[in-house]
């Protein structure tokens, strides 16, 4: 055995639980602050009543008729697409999308986090596949016929 190496591995787990403590305290804060700030603008948020109202005057069959002859289609998509999107940094939709980036962030960490647990890792090198049935062993050649 080389001498040393028992203490560089002893060092290399401690430094990994340092990690996954500090992945897991970064996870709960991202978890708490996010859902705090989600309440607090959920909370704050207006009514939606002027872009209902808008809304209600862009989805008229002639507003669709004429945003079709101008692009398509795919113009009627884009604009559709423009204003979800839009919708998601204003009001409800704003604490509704904090809600969701929160939770996402904090699973990432917290997930992270448990893939670095030394429990999981194997010993050793992984073991070699079973060969394929009806493959030819390495060094032997095919009949000549």
């Amino acid at each position: 055995m080389i001498a040393g190496a028992a203490p560089r591995a002893a060092a290399a787990a401690d430094g990994d639980g340092a990690l996954r403590r500090r992945l897991r305290v970064y996870g709960a804060a991202i978890l708490g602050a996010g859902l705090i700030s989600a309440a607090i603008a959920y909370r704050l948020a207006k009514p939606d009543d002027e872009r209902l109202l808008e809304a209600q005057l862009n989805n008229t069959k002639r507003y669709e008729y004429q945003m079709e002859v101008m692009g398509g289609k795919a113009n009627i998509l884009a604009a559709e697409m423009k204003d979800w999107f839009g919708g998601l940094w204003r009001g409800r939709g704003l604490a509704r999308t904090l809600a969701f980036l929160s939770v996402g962030g904090s699973l990432a960490c917290f997930y992270v986090a448990h893939r670095l647990d030394p429990g999981l890792r194997r010993p050793g090198p992984l073991p070699a596949a079973p060969p394929l049935a009806g493959a030819r062993p390495a060094g032997r050649k095919l009949p000549d016929r």
